[in-house]
Parts: C-alpha cells; sequence; structure tokens
C-alpha cells in the first residue's frame, strides 16, 4: 500500500490561516460575545480554507451560518450538530467529488466538533482560570483553528496500492541469483521514479510496466537454474556407460546400455538448450533493466534541464528513450523461456528423468 500526501504549499497556507484567524479573531471578539472563542475559531477555518483553496464566499457564509446556529440556539447537541454539519461542507467544498468528497464531509463534520471541544476545554480548564479573557479567547480560538486543520487531510491524502511491490512479494522463492538481482535493481528504479515523477506523469507509468514485465518474465524464469553438479553426475554416467558399452558381450546388453545413453544425452541436450534460453533470458534482462535505468535518469532530471535550453531535441530523445524501453519489454516478454529443442526421431522411450527435466524447464 502506498500512502501519500500532496500538495503541502495549499495545506501549509491553510494551515496558517486557520490558526492565525482563530486566534486574531478571538481576540477581537472577546468584548462582543462570551462565545468568541467558537466564532473566531470557526470563522478562521473557513479564512484559512480560503486562503489555502479559494471560494472565500462560499466558506465565510458557511462559517457566519455555523456560528448563528451556536449563538441563537440553546447550548447543546442540536446546535453541534447543525454548526458541525455546515462548517464540514465550507471545509470540504471545491474540488472535491465523488467518495472523496463524502469522506471530506464526514471527516470535517468531526473534525469541527473536536475543534469546538478543545476550545472549550481550553476555557474550562483549572489552569486558564486567572487568565485575562482576552488570553483566553485567543488560545481557544488558536486551538479550534488548529485542529480544523485536520479537516483538510482528505484533500491532499491518497492511499493506492503498488502493483510493482505486490508483484515482487509474489515472486517465487527459488528465483535467486543473477535474476534476483535484476529484480531488485528494478524495483529500485520505480521506487526512484516514485519519488521524482509526478502521478499523472505518463514517463510514470512506462517505469512502473517495464519493471512489471521484468518480474514477469523472471517470474516464469523459475527452473531455468542448473545445477553444475548435476551437469557433472550426468556426464560421469554417460562416461560409465560408455565403458560397459564397450565391455559388454552380449548383444541385448549393449542394445540397453546404448538406449540408456541415448537416453541421457538427451537430457544433456535439453539441459544445454534450457541454459542457452537462461542466458538469452538474462542477457534481454540487462538489456531491459539498462533502458529503464536509462529513462528514468533523463524523465526525471536530465532532459528536463536540458530541455528549458533546447525544448524539443530534449523532448524528442526523451520520445527515443520510451521507444527503446518498449522495445525491450516486447522483446523480453515474447522470449520463449522453456521450450525444448525438437528431437530426432527415435524408437527408444524416453525415461521418466528426460520428462521431469522438460516439465520443470516448461513451468
Amino acid at each position: 500500500m502506498d500512502i501519500r500526501f500532496h500538495d503541502h504549499a495549499s495545506f501549509h497556507r491553510a494551515a496558517a490561516g486557520m490558526v492565525g484567524g482563530g486566534a486574531l479573531l478571538g481576540l477581537a471578539l472577546h468584548t462582543v460575545t462570551p462565545a468568541a472563542p467558537l466564532v473566531g475559531g470557526l470563522f478562521g477555518i473557513a479564512a484559512g480554507a480560503a486562503i489555502g483553496y479559494d471560494k472565500p464566499v462560499w466558506r465565510l457564509g458557511a462559517a457566519t451560518a455555523a456560528s448563528a446556529a451556536l449563538l441563537a440556539l440553546p447550548a447543546g447537541w442540536t446546535a453541534l450538530a447543525i454548526a458541525a454539519s455546515v462548517m464540514a461542507l465550507a471545509t470540504a467544498v471545491g474540488g472535491l467529488r465523488g467518495m472523496r468528497g463524502l469522506v471530506a464531509v464526514m471527516f470535517g463534520a468531526a473534525t469541527t466538533l473536536l475543534a469546538i471541544w478543545s476550545a472549550w476545554r481550553i476555557g474550562h480548564a483549572a489552569r486558564t482560570e486567572t487568565w485575562p479573557l482576552w488570553a483566553t479567547s485567543t488560545v481557544s480560538g488558536a486551538a479550534m483553528g488548529m485542529v480544523g486543520v485536520l479537516a483538510m487531510i482528505p484533500r491532499h491524502l491518497t492511499i493506492s496500492s503498488d502493483p510493482v511491490l505486490a508483484a515482487l512479494r509474489a515472486l517465487p522463492g527459488d528465483v535467486t541469483g543473477e535474476v534476483r538481482g535484476l529484480c531488485d535493481r528494478s524495483t529500485a528504479i520505480w521506487r526512484n521514479a516514485k519519488d521524482k515523477l509526478g502521478a499523472e506523469d505518463p514517463g510514470l507509468a512506462l517505469v512502473r510496466d517495464g519493471v512489471l514485465k521484468t518480474l514477469e518474465v523472471a517470474g516464469k524464469s523459475r527452473g531455468l537454474d542448473q545445477n553444475a553438479g548435476d551437469d557433472a553426475t550426468l556426464a560421469k554416467r554417460i562416461t560409465e556407460l560408455d565403458a560397459r558399452i564397450a565391455a559388454a558381450t552380449d548383444g541385448e546388453v549393449r542394445a540397453q546400455y546404448q538406449s540408456a545413453k541415448g537416453a541421457l544425452e538427451d537430457q544433456r541436450r535439453y539441459r544445454d538448450h534450457i541454459q542457452q534460453n537462461r542466458e538469452r533470458l538474462i542477457a534481454r534482462m540487462h538489456n531491459h533493466v539498462a533502458a529503464l535505468e536509462k529513462f528514468q535518469i533523463a524523465a526525471s532530471g536530465l532532459v528536463a534541464v536540458r530541455a528549458a535550453n533546447e525544448g524539443a531535441p530534449a523532448m524528442r530523445q526523451l520520445e527515443e528513450l520510451s521507444q527503446s524501453v518498449a522495445a525491450s519489454g516486447e522483446a523480453l516478454a515474447e522470449m520463449e523461456l522453456g521450450a525444448a529443442p525438437a528431437a530426432e526421431p527415435t524408437a527408444t522411450a524416453v525415461p521418466a528423468a528426460v520428462t521431469d527435466a522438460t516439465a520443470a524447464a516448461m513451468t
């Protein structure tokens, strides 16, 4: 799961406006009404939201309606519910739709109630009984604004699953060695690209798809690794059979040994073909990962810097790099990993060990 907080500048402007507005209005209204911290806090929240996200008329109008509910209605849950609901609309309006908008409204209502409670607690705390009224109103209004900032979080927070990390976790444990190292390098490219490219940048999607292709092919390559000890054992068995064939005096015995030797040679031929495919796979993975690295570096900085001076030539270079990544990914996807070479016609039955080895290579 990938959790990101975007547009920090707007959030910082809103936070400063809410805290500062709540404090100043609480101070300005402390001689006008006993509810100065609450009214000042509500208008401070609305003012900060307007500073950060525009639409001042809507937000200040909502703060006016919420303040009227608190001042006109008897103190209780009804007044609080109306004020919280109106302020929820004030904090959520502008740019939010669907489920995100619904969550923002619900979260804004809860945040408003929490802000009012915070201001009330400060105003009625034992430690603030000796404070002058202006100080209590100022601090309570600032506290409301500080808590009200939380209502802006749904606007900035995005939660999404990371397909690359999911694919990496799903990678079989028997994918090891050089192939695993290339997978780790490709995921490092993805992490770097996420840090430097915007979520809507087409270059990020290209890197993501390229890394996913690397992990997909790596997962299919399981079983292509060969044990050098098995090759040595196979060669030793063939040598021993040669000696037995040479020493055999009975024709039937010699024929059986020759049949066994033929089966072992088929195994060795299949294993050589698998090893050749593995080497081709690793070579193409190296080429693909190198193309991803080159594109990621260009897209995240180098070409952007050059584009300021050169313009179109730099963009054409980036397009060529993207085509190179796409071509290397297609070549990697089209590779047949475990297909065995066509066997020569023979009347000799293939032992189970041969079929098992072939099946493992094609898994």
